[in-house]
């Protein structure tokens, strides 16, 4: 190792350690993010089996929850599209929680590679910044406009035409309809505060 180094050893051992140790709880958290997608997936697609097909969806939903909770009476149809209202705001929450520590996270290790390769030339410690970027930048854009543009918006339309649908046709407002409404009010403000953060995000990786 070249004697003008910034870094000593020990130093520089330090770093290599914190940087590990750093990516591996972005993994983590990486993981934790892909299921809560699924979940979202899960709930985003059972809201849709709600507004093209109602009826059978109100069946089905209630025969799986009489079967599972081996249930004598049928629970309140309405009562579980507000459960499904909350349960999605629940998980949607938690992921946006959840990508905004990954993307602060990233954002650190990239300075922590631009401080560690400076060691070495700038030719290592570049997997997460300069090396990823370089290598698969069409993919890169192409994520970020799903995970940033595409998903949040998709979020957006169910979330709009589901409560206008269960607002459409009502003679009475029921305050399970307008518990539906604050949580969909929930989910709309959350999705615009993720863009916000998320875009700000993207501003300083530059």
């Amino acid at each position: 190792m070249k004697k003008d180094n910034k870094y000593t050893e020990p130093k520089l051992e330090i770093l290599n350690d914190h940087y590990k140790d750093t990516f591996s709880y972005i993994r983590d958290y990486i993981r934790i993010r892909d299921s809560l997608l699924l979940m979202i997936l899960i709930v985003v697609t059972v809201m849709l089996s709600q507004i093209f097909s109602p009826n059978e969806t109100k069946s089905a939903i209630s025969e799986f929850i009489n079967a599972k909770l081996n249930l004598t009476t049928k629970i309140e149809v309405s009562f579980i599209g507000s459960v499904i209202w909350f349960g999605l705001f629940a998980l949607i929450m938690k992921y946006f929680q959840t990508v905004v520590y990954i993307e602060r996270q990233y954002n650190y290790i990239h300075k922590l590679e631009d401080v560690i390769s400076k060691e070495f030339n700038g030719e290592a410690f570049t997997r997460e910044g300069k090396s990823h970027l370089k290598d698969y930048p069409i993919f890169s854009e192409w994520s970020q406009i799903v995970y940033r543009i595409i998903f949040p918006a998709t979020l957006t339309l169910v979330s709009l035409i589901k409560i206008i649908g269960e607002w459409v046709g009502r003679d009475r407002v029921s305050w399970l309809l307008i518990f539906n409404s604050l949580v969909c009010g929930c989910i709309l403000i959350s999705i615009i505060f993720y863009l916000l953060v998320v875009h700000t995000f993207k501003k300083e990786a530059k």
